[in-house]
């Protein structure tokens, strides 16, 4: 008998849930964001200079996920 949504356990969804701070910097006169990344299950954090590197992570996220489940 298949599960429904709720009663699926988060690994077997591939759920991720992250904290996302993002805060401003002074670089050589100009404003710069930072952003980082806590995985609430595990409490890793992650530090980002620039928005590429956050998405770069995320796609790579992403992207693993998929190759797992195609296992």
């Amino acid at each position: 008998m298949e599960l429904d949504h709720q009663e699926k356990s988060i690994g077997e969804m591939g759920y991720r849930s992250f904290l996302l701070r993002l805060w401003q910097v002074d670089t050589e006169g100009k404003r710069a964001w930072r952003f980082s990344l806590e995985n609430s299950g595990t409490g890793e954090r992650r530090g980002f200079a620039n928005l590429g590197e956050l998405l770069v992570f995320l796609l790579e996220e992403i992207c693993n996920e998929r190759a797992d489940d195609q296992i």
